[in-house]
This record gives structure tokens, C-alpha cells and sequence, in this order.
């Protein structure tokens, strides 16, 4: 009788582990610092090694991947 209610309890705590599981809160994401409220990512921050610099211009293998990435269309490079 024991083991049987040992196993009943056990089986009990495992659904309402997994119940539980199920209806956990996920928080939504806070809003951004920068001011921007499309919620797109504003991406790394200042000083970020991947960060762009305005300064520089993309080169034209990077303005390709950019339309490739994009689905914009483009100058084909087959097509010089």
C-alpha cells in the first residue's frame, strides 16, 4: 500500500511539475533606451567591436550581402 501511494504522489507532483512548466510567465522584452519604438533592435552598442563606422563607406561586396540579406533588388554582378 505504501509503494503504491508512493508512486501515486510521485506521478502527482511529476504532471503538476510539467503543468506548471506549461503556464510559466515569460515577461515581455523592455521597450529600448534609444528612443526608437518600432521595435527593431538599435544593435550593438557604442564602442561594440561589430559596430559600423559612419565614416567608412560599405564596400561593394558588403552593399551585395546587404541586398542579398535584404531581398532588395540590385545591380546582378554577372550582369557588368
Amino acid at each position: 500500500m505504501r509503494t503504491l501511494l508512493t508512486r501515486y504522489l510521485r506521478s502527482c507532483v511529476g504532471a503538476l511539475v510539467a503543468f506548471g512548466q506549461i503556464w510559466i510567465y515569460i515577461p515581455p522584452a523592455p521597450a529600448p533606451q534609444d528612443g526608437t519604438t518600432d521595435g527593431a533592435p538599435a544593435g550593438p552598442p557604442p564602442g561594440h567591436p561589430e559596430r559600423l563606422c559612419p565614416e567608412i563607406p560599405l564596400s561593394e561586396a558588403e552593399m551585395t550581402w546587404g541586398r542579398q540579406l535584404l531581398g532588395a533588388p540590385g545591380p546582378d554582378p554577372d550582369e557588368r
